[in-house]
């Protein structure tokens, strides 16, 4: 189990998604990242969430549904995860280190 799992809900977000995990991954072993590609078809969004969780095992998660809206990316993200506590982290936004 994981202290802190956090869904970044994606969709047509190649070009910022990437900086956005990232930014999570100095958390380490103790969060889990699950990237939820809602049916990107315009871009490479699920090809590189699939690249993350290749250079990231353990840590990434990327999960592919059909597209159904951001509410419902966030919701299989909560049903993905396994941490004591639950975020979710936009595609479009990082955190910074400090």
């Amino acid at each position: 189990m994981k202290l802190l799992s956090i869904a970044v809900p994606c969709y047509n977000s190649e070009s910022y998604m990437e900086h956005c995990v990232e930014s999570l991954l100095p958390g380490g072993d103790e969060v889990e990242i699950i990237i939820v590609d809602d049916g990107s078809q315009k871009d490479r969004t699920g090809e590189i969430a699939d690249r993350l969780e290749r250079e990231h095992p353990g840590i990434v998660r990327a999960i592919h549904q059909e597209n159904g809206g951001h509410g419902e990316a966030v919701n299989t993200g909560l049903a993905s995860a396994t941490g004591v506590y639950f975020k979710v982290v936009d595609s479009d936004d990082w955190l910074n280190e400090k």
